[in-house]
């Protein structure tokens, strides 16, 4: 496993990030003991990142970090995220306000605390954050007050979607207490990559890159005739963006060949080769999903000129991005 340097702090984090919103049911079921068995076998492989929310599962997932890492805290970076009221609104909570400090904040950590079983987080994310929280100097020394009490090493935000993200991350990156930016990146969204990314590792931010697999577009699992089950969030996507993005997705064929066996391998192994990016975030399910993403991330970067192509083909499309469904719009 390689592990890179995460922004200022200091940690040397896998280049494999452990996500856990599968282990909250929000992507179908998952049983308990499967979740815990999938952790293991990530500590196991040497990821020592994991990600979560309090929002996942309504505190679920934390809790399965929590039982997963108990008695191996101190080999593991824990990264959680609050802002979200779903405790008082529950599956309703992504349509309502959402609220970034003041007590609510203090009352979110404490509760992540409980579920993780630990008395810090390495990193405390603000989810999905707004413009007007981002470029609040208030704010970020509000939330490295947090850290100087010892509940959080650090402060980080995640942000919209492709390109709706990247002015927010360059936001966020000015401020001295920032201590890391999560945006998606993938092969259906490279625009981040080329003027954000290398922005925040100029300023010392360590960049999460989420979404590899543009949650399973890029894997060829799904066609025109998928039906998502009632509690996964995709079941919300634009009908249009689907298929389209469906096809922008199979013109990356091209990338399957030699050890790199499947499409979602490919698409991996592109994140995996950006060096702005400290970590990529991928969820994983099972042990033997676990084994394959490590593989990936031991084959090393593509060659130039295949990163060229790829870029080309991105350059060549007319529309890049999706459509935010209603739920995440800021």
């Amino acid at each position: 496993m390689e592990y890179r340097e995460f922004g200022r702090t200091g940690w040397k984090v896998s280049t494999l990030m452990m996500g856990t919103m599968q282990f909250g049911g929000d992507w179908g079921d998952q049983e308990d003991a499967d979740s815990v068995a999938t952790l293991h076998a990530a500590l196991d492989a040497g990821i020592n990142f994991f990600d979560t929310a309090d929002l996942y599962g309504f505190g679920h997932a934390e809790e399965m970090v929590g039982k997963a890492v108990a008695g191996r805290r101190d080999e593991v970076y824990i990264a959680t995220k609050f802002g979200y009221q779903w405790e008082k609104y529950g599956e309703a909570a992504g349509a309502q306000p959402r609220i970034y400090s003041g007590q609510h904040v203090r009352d979110a950590l404490e509760g992540s605390l409980r579920r993780l079983g630990t008395d810090y987080v390495d990193l405390y994310q603000a989810h999905n954050c707004p413009p007007e929280v981002l470029s609040s100097a208030e704010w970020w020394e509000e939330m490295d007050t947090l850290v100087q009490e010892g509940k959080v090493r650090a402060v980080g935000v995640t942000v919209g979607p492709g390109d709706f993200g990247t002015p927010d991350a360059i936001a966020a990156a000015k401020h001295p207490q920032a201590g890391a930016v999560m945006a998606a990146y993938h092969l259906l969204s490279q625009n981040p990559a080329r003027v954000a990314f290398p922005y925040c590792r100029r300023q010392g931010v360590g960049v999460i890159a989420r979404g590899p697999l543009a949650m399973g577009l890029l894997t060829g699992a799904y066609d025109e005739n998928t039906v998502f089950a009632e509690n996964d969030t995709r079941r919300w996507w634009d009908r249009d963006d689907y298929l389209r993005r469906l096809d922008q997705a199979r013109q990356f064929e091209f990338l399957v060949d030699g050890g790199v066996r499947t499409r979602a391998e490919a698409a991996l192994r592109f994140a995996l080769s950006n060096e702005d990016i400290s970590t990529v975030l991928v969820g994983m399910q099972t042990p033997e999903q676990v084994a394959e993403n490590v593989r990936v991330a031991d084959m090393g970067a593509y060659d130039v000129d295949t990163l060229q192509d790829i870029a080309e083909l991105y350059d060549s499309w007319d529309e890049h991005e999706s459509k935010l469904p209603t739920q995440i719009k800021k």
